[in-house]
């Protein structure tokens, strides 16, 4: 492990161990043995390590899209990116995510838009839906992804603010159903995979 990804990986099990607000560079650089300047050498806040955690999540999908090339139904290929996306927010808690929302608000950047890779794989599989007639909706793939993943941030901003007392991936998925449409024998379970 390279010294940036060793800083990001100590940064991110401070943050879920002591809260975010708690933890300072200072005590960042003390976990990992480094000086500030060697900290500054790699990142410039605190909160880069915050979008650096967001960038492995949505750019280590490789082994779950590897899972997912047994799977023929295009509902249960959905569900299983979006379950990988949320169960590994979750897994931040909702601190980090919290703050994930809050440093993106701050900086009036879009560092958590999703990214064109992961777009064009819903799309795919969005549409492939389509023409099988398991996503019934006949709205054009980017415009039903786009409204999926808004209503993703969403449902994320209402799990942070209760502090993961709500039902997010259940809300989630059965207001995917209904948005995208799907066909009422594959409903048998709108919840995640397990």
């Amino acid at each position: 492990m390279d010294m940036k990804a060793y800083i990001i990986a100590k940064g991110g099990e401070l943050f879920k161990q002591k809260g975010y607000e708690a933890v300072t560079v200072n005590d960042i650089c003390t976990a990992c043995d480094i000086t500030k300047t060697t900290f500054y050498y790699h990142l410039t806040s605190k909160q880069d390590i915050l979008l650096q955690l967001y960038d492995i999540i949505v750019d280590n999908l490789t082994p779950m899209l590897k899972q997912m090339i047994h799977i023929h139904s295009s509902w249960e290929q959905i569900q299983h990116l979006f379950d990988y996306l949320m169960t590994s927010f979750m897994n931040l808690g909702s601190d980090l995510n919290s703050q994930l929302l809050i440093v993106n608000l701050q900086r009036r950047q879009r560092a958590l838009d999703v990214r064109k890779s992961l777009e064009e794989i819903a799309v795919q599989i969005i549409a492939e839906g389509q023409k099988s007639g398991q996503i019934r909706n006949p709205s054009s793939p980017q415009s039903l992804y786009a409204a999926s993943a808004y209503m993703f941030t969403g449902y994320e901003y209402m799990w942070c603010t209760l502090q993961g007392n709500f039902a997010w991936k259940q809300l989630f998925f059965t207001s995917l159903a209904s948005l995208l449409d799907i066909e009422p024998s594959l409903r048998q379970s709108e919840s995640p995979l397990p």
